[in-house]
């Protein structure tokens, strides 16, 4: 395995990256409603797997993960949000997920989908405001053209057990996502010399 990234490598980083935050920035149009605003997370985790785990069988390079989480806190951390402990955190998570797969050396499936469950939870730097910082997320809301109900009503269902709701569910639906990549991979992908 070649550890330095070359031209090729970062074109696929940008259209994987760009397919991923297309995708999440798809979901939260439309999953408008605050219950299903809260579930983005969870669907997001049951998407994605695919096209994670096709990007690490693809790169498998040092760094690729890492750039795909920056490039995730800059547009939504700081250009969606303008907030940089939003941003941080979502780096953060592009870290811990590039640490697994690099533990792994990007070929165990054991690390590859412990990488893709951390990535999963890049956008709780997102949903974490609803439960610790909910005056400034409510302001932001309405301030960015959200009705003051929608804000209401998301703060209403920011509990800790529809908290603990939210993780558990989507570390379940990012092992389903990344179980069915796995196999999509092996079947499809390999054959046809993609990953």
């Amino acid at each position: 395995m070649k550890s330095q990234l070359r031209i090729k490598d970062l074109i696929t980083i940008g259209i994987f990256s760009a397919i991923y935050l297309i995708t999440y920035m798809f979901l939260s149009g439309v999953l408008f409603t605050p219950i299903l605003f809260m579930l983005m997370l969870p669907i997001g985790a049951l998407l994605m797997g695919p096209v994670y785990m096709l990007y690490i069988a693809r790169t498998q390079k040092v760094g690729a993960i890492t750039i795909m989480g920056f490039l995730t806190a800059l547009i939504i951390g700081f250009l969606v949000y303008g907030n940089i402990l939003i941003a941080l955190v979502i780096f953060a998570f592009g870290l811990l997920a590039e640490l697994a797969a690099y533990t792994g050396k990007y070929k165990s499936l054991r690390w590859n989908i412990l990488s893709y469950c951390l990535m999963s939870f890049w956008a709780i730097g997102v949903f974490a405001p609803w439960w610790v910082a909910q005056d400034w997320i409510r302001e932001l809301t309405i301030t960015s053209g959200y009705p003051a109900e929608y804000a209401d009503g998301a703060l209403a269902l920011a509990t800790p057990f529809n908290l603990i709701l939210i993780i558990a569910s989507t570390v379940i639906c990012a092992l389903i996502s990344a179980f069915i990549a796995n196999s999509m991979l092996k079947k499809h992908f390999v054959r046809a010399g993609i990953a």
